[in-house]
């Protein structure tokens, strides 16, 4: 009984799920922070990790347990699905644009080991009509947990901004999910830019 007790005012009841909130609480805080939720995930990975996002800013601070963690166990699998913009009115080959975004990334990227990157292609087309955003923010590790946010990985959305998540603790869920991305890598209706 005092367990129970002890879980219900620490907010670590145990339960399958959790709200997640970045930015000011309101007046009933029964909420997990969106920063230590993230850093919780990646800290814990053993097997595998998939990250979707459409914009990251602030790599070092964002990703630095991810990349400890990789560097830690050479045989985590970590799989990140971005957005690869191109600038409007950007005129330059796509070739150019994605090697910009490659250098950027592996400057930024705060481990030794470098994660799978894949991005839609639709996200560089020239014309507005073909081009499309990858904007599905995700986190799935282990097959087990998922945690399906409106927060990007930029330290102003986990930190600041008004952002709700939602942290799942449910195999068939996040299998669920892996299977949608891994089904846009095989019909190649996302591509891989790194490694």
């Amino acid at each position: 009984m005092i367990q129970l007790l002890i879980e219900e005012r620490t907010g670590n009841s145990g339960a399958r799920h959790a709200v997640v909130w970045s930015g000011p609480e309101g007046a009933v805080a029964e909420t997990r922070d969106t920063s230590i939720v993230v850093r919780e995930l990646f800290a814990s990975a053993k097997e595998r990790v998939l990250v979707s996002t459409y914009a990251v800013h602030q790599a070092e601070a964002v990703f630095a347990e991810l990349a400890s963690r990789m560097d830690a166990l050479p045989s985590l699998s970590t799989r990140l699905f971005l957005n690869v913009a191109r600038p409007y009115g950007n005129s330059e080959s796509t070739e150019a644009l994605l090697s910009t975004f490659a250098g950027q990334f592996r400057q930024a990227w705060p481990g030794r080991r470098l994660p799978e990157v894949f991005y839609d292609p639709r996200s560089l087309a020239s014309g507005h009509g073909a081009r499309a955003v990858l904007h599905a923010k995700c986190v799935v590790v282990d097959g087990r947990r998922s945690f399906v946010t409106s927060a990007n990985f930029t330290e102003a959305a986990q930190e600041r901004n008004f952002e709700l998540g939602l942290l799942v603790d449910d195999g068939p869920l996040a299998k669920s999910i892996e299977g949608q991305f891994e089904t846009l890598i095989e019909k190649e209706l996302v591509l891989a830019l790194l490694p």
